[in-house]
């Protein structure tokens, strides 16, 4: 008698680790600081950073923090997250450096140069460098998609531009018709994120330049107002105040911080630990009865998946490709 039985069970195992901590850096005229968004406990970063720094970004792959100076025509950075901060001249530049974006995966360090009407990129150790456009109207904040590989610049009185990192392709997507000096990406939602100088007003569209609109008006114009999205939240300052604001509700915001000087520039730092799902699955038990002997045979297979984020991926890569809006 030859007896044969199957057991086939699916087995799915997650093992799940997050560690999450949201610290936001904050530069004025004088001094870098970074608040703990649980404790609201507020650190001195960087004690001497003296200049109008608009711009500020950061390398997730060598872990350091960069800024412009506008007025001294330099480009600093220092290490982050570290216990000693020590300020380095990264690169000199030409007048008016305003906004800077950092292309981690290609290893480039963008900045646009206010006065001088260009968009610039080096290396991140500093050399190579080129000019990617010279005939931009008032370029100053600039934003990247590494994932789809477009940038956005925002020419201060006149557009917001969608380009190549290369510059091979570029056309206007949004017509600002007031002052905006600041700007930021929400990657997930694929959505542009700006202020107003004059109105005091949060404005948002998608990265197409379709559905523009006011998601709230804070009451206070004539300020300059640095914004940084992350989820479903926004950091922005009006004059000394740091405050926080959920785009979804777009009604009030929460002070979070006052400054004795002016803001201008924000970046929040996410520091999350990786999230890993393991599937252990089939396992097949085979069972042979003959002659009363029994032999088990087990396979075993274990997978790595993130199906959800590849399918993600490519939708944004489907939507990337579809034109922009038509005024």
């Amino acid at each position: 008698m030859n007896v044969q039985i199957w057991l086939v069970l699916s087995l799915e195992f997650y093992f799940l680790c997050m560690i999450q901590c949201t610290k936001v850096l904050f530069g004025t005229k004088v001094q870098i600081k970074e608040i703990d968004t649980d404790t609201g406990n507020v650190k001195i970063l960087v004690g001497d950073a003296r200049g109008e720094m608009y711009g500020m970004d950061y390398d997730p792959k060598y872990k350091y923090m960069y800024f412009t100076r506008y007025n001294h025509r330099t480009i600093m950075r220092f290490p982050y997250p570290s216990d000693n901060q020590v300020l380095e001249k990264f690169i000199d530049t030409g007048k008016g450096p305003a906004g800077l974006a950092i292309d981690s995966e290609s290893g480039h360090v963008y900045w646009t140069e206010y006065d001088w009407h260009r968009l610039r990129r080096c290396d991140v150790n500093g050399i190579n460098t080129v000019i990617i456009s010279s005939n931009l109207q008032n370029p100053f904040s600039i934003r990247l998609s590494l994932v789809n590989r477009w940038m956005y610049v925002v020419e201060r009185f006149k557009r917001i531009i969608k380009a190549r990192f290369n510059y091979s392709e570029a056309h206007g997507i949004i017509d600002l018709n007031t002052q905006v000096d600041y700007m930021d990406l929400d990657k997930k939602e694929e959505k542009l994120y700006w202020t107003t100088y004059y109105h005091g007003d949060f404005k948002s569209a998608s990265v197409r330049g379709c559905d523009v609109k006011t998601i709230f008006q804070t009451g206070i114009t004539n300020y300059y107002q640095p914004i940084d999205v992350y989820g479903s939240s926004i950091f922005f300052s009006n004059n000394k105040k740091l405050f926080l604001m959920n785009t979804t509700l777009g009604t009030t915001s929460t002070a979070l911080y006052t400054d004795a000087y002016r803001i201008f520039s924000i970046y929040v730092y996410h520091q999350a630990g990786n999230t890993r799902v393991y599937v252990l699955y089939v396992l097949v038990m085979f069972m042979t009865c003959n002659s009363g002997v029994t032999h088990w045979r087990i396979d075993r297979r274990a997978k790595k998946i993130d199906k959800v984020r590849i399918r993600k991926l490519h939708a944004r890569r489907s939507r990337s490709n579809r034109k922009p809006c038509v005024p």
